[in-house]
């Protein structure tokens, strides 16, 4: 047991002590936990810069100044910006849905930043009707001319049809109407002018029909208040909706890669001793079994620090965001538990595969199994996020090798599994993992002292009914 503890240690030391792991695994996530916890709060409390500027209007249905003109007051912009975070975070909601891991918190993200308030002042410049090409290229030439968003200027140009407000005899439909703008205007002003214009063209329309608008309006807006959750002690709370879906891909995430990189640092060392001859070394001082336990328990404990790194810099977002409340001990418990039997998993087939070849282009084509194992909770974490005591997700908690990463992932759910559920996908992990663990000993032990060609999945059946 002392041989397994020096060996484990030097791994540590090996992987954990060098400059990349040091740079790539503790100075990087300390300064994005520097920026998240420092910087970000005052770049959040950063007024935006203020757009102010003229939009020309040309409304060839001469029916359209009051209407145009209440739409950009003040307390109408306001109201624009409201409806809008609104209509965001639906969007948001739907990205992170609709796209799978990263892709989806990326999409969710950007849709995320629509929702930041915008301060635009913004008048109305009614001009002419159109009489020629000329009239509307003389309009256009303030556009080109203007580039700070603050001087004041011509920031867009609206061209309305004449039959937008009355349909021409003949006709079945409405005229539109056409934006002009600036170059790199802020995508969020023109929504607000397109918005603005739109709604106010709608609404001259329902007058010019005889119809009240006001009574249609409160006939077509249905209001919702908050979604509301509530928890096994009977409090409220809000509903967290995309945020919930985000979580728990991290902590599948965290699980994943903690485990998947360790393993990789396993396979690269265990293929380095071999072919620089370093493990016939270390085999005259210890057993192969020595060698692989000590050897497993170090790249454990990397995974460990890798964990406490990233879920510390996660933790810390948490608190920021003030939803530390969405982590409780007794998941932190359950994390541990299925990192072992995920780690020891993986690890053990990756030291039979480095054992078995002589370097990291041969041991590609026997990482099928490790590569399924790792993707295929990637790719089904959605059907199961949406729905975690469904069948599907029930019937993959008990497949051995994926059942740790899906209980995470139903786990981190705000539908917690029965604990029933949770202790058989623990029992069923822990015999699986020692089965690999059985089955990677008579591979390691064979197979370090194996050279020339590299072995196929056949030769390493042999060598476990020799060993």
């Amino acid at each position: 047991m002392k041989r397994v503890f020096h060996i484990a240690l030097r791994e540590f030391k090996s992987t954990a002590l060098t400059k990349g792991f040091i740079i790539g695994g503790i100075i990087v996530p300390l300064v994005l936990l520097l920026v998240i916890s420092l910087v970000m709060p005052r770049l959040m409390n950063e007024k935006v810069p203020q757009i102010r500027g003229t939009v020309a209007i040309i409304d060839q249905t001469g029916a359209l100044t009051q209407a145009i003109e209440r739409r950009f007051s003040h307390e109408a912009v306001e109201q624009w910006q409201k409806r809008r975070q609104g209509q965001v975070v639906a969007e948001a909601t739907q990205a992170a849905q609709d796209a799978q891991g990263l892709e989806g918190a990326v999409k969710a993200g950007r849709a995320m930043q629509k929702a930041e308030e915008l301060r635009v002042d913004l008048g109305v410049e009614m001009l002419p009707p159109l009489t020629d090409e000329k009239n509307l290229a003389m309009a256009k030439q303030p556009l080109g001319e203007g580039t700070n968003l603050e001087d004041g200027g011509r920031m867009a140009l609206v061209v309305i049809d004449a039959d937008a407000v009355n349909q021409q005899a003949g006709r079945q439909t409405f005229g539109g109407f056409q934006i002009f703008t600036r170059q790199k205007l802020d995508d969020r002003v023109i929504d607000l002018v397109r918005d603005q214009v739109r709604d106010a063209i709608r609404t001259t329309r329902i007058e010019a029909a005889g119809m009240d608008n006001a009574r249609l309006e409160a006939l077509m807006n249905v209001s919702q208040g908050d979604t509301r959750e509530i928890g096994p002690a009977g409090e409220e709370r809000k509903s967290l909706g995309e945020l919930n879906i985000l979580f728990q891909f991290a902590f599948m995430l965290l699980l994943m890669m903690s485990v998947f990189i360790s393993g990789q640092y396993l396979l690269t060392t265990t293929i380095e001793e071999k072919s620089s001859r370093v493990i016939e070394l270390l085999l005259a001082s210890t057993s192969a079994m020595s060698l692989m336990g000590g050897k497993i328990f170090g790249q454990m404990c990397v995974g460990l620090f890798l964990i406490l790194v990233y879920g510390a810099l996660g933790f810390a977002g948490l608190i920021l965001m003030s939803l530390s409340n969405m982590v409780s001990p007794m998941m932190i418990v359950w994390f541990f538990c299925f990192y072992f039997i995920a780690y020891t998993t993986i690890a053990s087939l990756m030291a039979a595969i480095g054992s078995a070849v002589n370097d990291l282009r041969e041991a590609q084509s026997l990482m099928t199994p490790v590569m399924m194992i790792v993707m295929i909770p990637y790719l089904l974490w959605l059907p199961i996020a949406r729905d975690p005591n469904g069948v599907f997700a029930t019937v993959a908690s008990f497949v051995p090798g994926v059942s740790p990463f899906v209980m995470m992932v139903r786990l981190s759910s705000t539908t917690q599994p029965p604990v029933w559920q949770v202790l058989a996908a623990i029992a069923i992990g822990l015999v699986f993992a020692y089965g690999c663990v059985w089955l990677a000993a008579k591979i390691f032990r064979v197979g370090l002292l194996q050279f020339g060609k590299a072995p196929n999945y056949a030769t390493m059946w042999r060598w476990i009914r020799m060993a």
